[in-house]
């Protein structure tokens, strides 16, 4: 055993903007909540290089609720001990933290807000920093995580060419808003065509490594400011069930902004890749279960029949593995097998597989936009263990970002013209478009632009899609509503006689039998194992099973497997309330009005995940999981990665914002070509749909 006392507080440097005496406290305070070891404590194995990185950036909101977590040890500590809390032992350190935390968790108000709870805080930091951290900490030895597997050599691929706005033509056939799985397609797809294009991207370029291995940071983690966010000048109101509101900053965690990944490639450059088509009876949703009260659910205006060309393109231009024999490609009819093989199981598929067929059900893996094989000159899939929501270390993970988009620009036909956000779709009083207005940010300098075109396609996801129009005072009183994502459920068990690796992807198999069968209520939904937990992740957890902090904690996230279980995507019954729209007072730095969200969970939802979750529980039962958890999410969210039906197709004005060739109603040249369009949502994550409606979008404009 290796002295602890060399890992102790004794001697530390100040962290600006706190003092030395300060620092050494806090050193104390997170030396606490992961006591030295043989491995390091809190304070040398991430929390110094965190706050001394990152305390006047993404962290600067932490100065004062730090200070006032130092003041409260200190004076618990003198009423206590007649000490200060960084002279004592390490276990009067730990009774006096337990103590506070204790007083704060019988007294604060409101536990949403950091400042009512600074002792709370300093415990999730600390953990954080040493499971998470922007660099690797010193969490992952102690728990066997490698962002990279041994011998793998990471690769970093060569930027996507853009423009500068001075190298703009006068005017573009088309200008395409957004480039993420949507606006790649349609890019891509006008392009082949031989107009010109001009795609559109609010974010700056970003490198792989930028978009992944920060675990604070990271889309799905969504703990701190996300890289691939908004960033500050960018805020959103939440209506709340009340009616009452909330400004949420772009610049803070993304769970209730409803944060769609804003990078080259949209979601696609950082999704989990599953990719699945929509059953058949998706599309006619109203007709196969009605309409329930206070319900906007419609049909689609087309069938499944129409949208398989669509959905075979799609998985052949971006490159999708899966098991053509399989309920993932037979449950959808399809022409065409998949053009990889499935990925290589990770260790669960047989025994998941096994315990599905006990019960009677039918099991599969899951198709990913990952190359299971050498595809498109980049790699096969390597199994890193932070797939879900990050870049590839390999550039084997699909996405707009390195397939459509780069084909569109290699055409000769399309400009790409990144960090740029375009803020109002220029028209007249007929509809008809003309170009757009937007501002450009280089090097700190903003500088406003017009650019002209005869055709607008707008493709920037499900949120800011319908505030644009609604912002240029586009589109009728269907824009921005019929707002879905997915209702949702999983069990998770304590304990189960197969054991989950850090390999990836994250997920392996699933069962389709639960979507528009099995007496599923309302469509039902797939569902698949858990994905793979990363350190940060599972430290939260332990502290509701195991110890805020400490010895027991540490122990715990040393010796715990990885939780196994099963999670589920439910069809969402969208509700009359749920819905995007712009703020009337709030504006963004370019003096845009921001999207106003509000989200309402329709019963019916709820009853189809519940139904869902029993199911979950039965899977994991039979794998041998004991201690099982389990719950149901029955949808309503404000808006996130799956959302969409802001701007649904239909051919009656009265019912629909745009019209079955995604043409916004009302107007001569404006398109839609992103998740805004579905009508409903499907029981699956809905990617693929999204490219395919937007090739097919492309593929019928005039």
């Amino acid at each position: 055993m290796v002295d602890a006392r060399r890992h102790g507080p004794k001697a530390v440097e100040a962290v600006p903007p706190l003092g030395r005496t300060e620092t050494q406290t806090l050193a104390a305070l997170f030396d606490t909540v992961v006591p030295p070891d043989d491995a390091p404590g809190g304070w040398h194995g991430g929390g110094a290089a965190l706050l001394r990185e990152h305390l006047n950036g993404f962290l600067d909101w932490a100065v004062p609720v730090l200070s006032a977590a130092i003041e409260a040890v200190d004076q618990a500590a003198r009423d206590m001990f007649g000490s200060t809390f960084a002279d004592l032992p390490a276990l009067e350190r730990a009774h006096v933290l337990a103590n506070v935390l204790q007083g704060e968790e019988l007294s604060a108000v409101d536990h949403a807000e950091r400042a009512d709870r600074p002792i709370d805080t300093v415990i999730e930091l600390a953990l954080q920093a040493y499971y998470g951290g922007t660099r690797e900490p010193a969490g992952w030895q102690l728990t066997g995580f490698r962002p990279v597997p041994e011998g793998v050599e990471e690769i970093e691929p060569d930027p996507v060419p853009h423009v500068r706005p001075g190298a703009l033509e006068p005017e573009y056939d088309v200008i395409v808003v957004g480039a993420g799985a949507g606006g790649g397609m349609a890019a891509a797809e006008l392009a082949a065509r031989g107009r010109r294009v001009l795609l559109v991207e609010r974010s700056r370029p970003f490198s792989n490594a930028e978009l992944r291995g920060n675990h604070l940071q990271g889309k799905r983690q969504q703990l701190h400011d996300v890289i691939a966010g908004p960033g500050r000048g960018s805020p959103r109101v939440l209506e709340l069930a009340d009616g009452s509101t909330r400004v949420l900053r772009g610049d803070g965690p993304g769970t209730d902004y409803g944060l769609v990944a804003m990078a080259l490639g949209g979601g696609t450059r950082v999704w989990q890749a599953m990719s699945w088509r929509f059953l058949p009876q998706d599309f006619a949703m109203a007709s196969t279960y009605g309409v329930p009260d206070r319900s906007t659910l419609v049909d689609w205006p087309f069938g499944y029949d129409e949208l398989e060309p669509y959905y075979e393109r799609a998985e052949w231009e971006l490159g999708v593995s899966g098991d053509s024999a399989s309920a993932a490609a037979t449950r959808a009819p399809r022409r065409r097998a998949f053009p990889m093989p499935a990925l290589r199981d990770n260790g669960l598929r047989a025994p998941y597989t096994e315990a599905a067929t006990r019960l009677g059900w039918n099991a599969c893996p899951i198709p990913f936009a990952i190359n299971s094989v050498p595809r498109a000159g980049r790699a096969a899939c390597v199994g890193c263990p932070q797939c879900v929501g990050h870049a590839c270390p390999v550039d084997a993970k699909n996405g707009t970002h390195n397939t459509a988009i780069p084909r569109a620009i290699e055409t000769g036909n399309c400009d790409l013209l990144m960090s740029t956000q375009v803020t109002e779709v220029l028209h007249d009083q007929r509809g008809h478009a003309r170009g757009v207005r937007a501002f450009h940010v280089a090097d700190g300098t903003v500088s406003e632009l017009t650019i002209r075109a005869r055709s607008i396609v707008v493709a920037a996801g499900a949120m800011e899609t319908p505030r644009l129009l609604l912002a240029s005072g586009l589109g009728n009183d269907w824009v921005g509503r019929n707002h879905h994502t997915h209702a949702a459920a999983g069990a998770v068990a304590a304990e189960a006689p197969v054991s989950k690796e850090y390999v990836g992807p994250g997920h392996c198999v699933a069962t389709l039998d639960f979507v528009h069968a099995g007496g599923a209520p309302w469509g039902g939904g797939v569902i698949f194992d858990l994905p793979t937990m990363l350190p940060v992740e599972t430290a939260a957890m332990g502290r509701a099973s195991a110890a805020s902090f400490g010895v027991v904690h540490k122990r715990w996230m040393r010796e715990s497997p990885l939780p196994l279980g099963v999670l589920s995507m439910v069809q969402e019954i969208p509700h009359e309330l749920s819905r995007v729209s712009v703020a009337p007072t709030v504006r963004d730095r370019f003096g845009m009005p921001v999207a106003r969200l509000r989200g309402c969970a329709h019963e019916a939802s709820g009853e189809a995940a519940e139904f869902i979750r029993e199911r979950c529980v039965d899977w994991v039962t039979e794998l041998g999981g004991q201690g099982i958890s389990s719950d149901s999410y029955p949808g309503g969210s404000r808006g996130g990665e799956h959302s969409g039906g802001t701007v649904r197709m239909g051919a009656d004005p009265a019912r629909s914002a745009a019209d079955p060739q995604g043409r916004l109603h009302g107007t001569a040249n404006v398109f839609v070509a992103d998740a805004s369009l579905h009508p409903t949502n499907g029981g699956f994550n809905p990617g693929l749909t999204a490219m395919a409606c937007a090739l097919r979008v492309a593929a019928l404009m005039p």
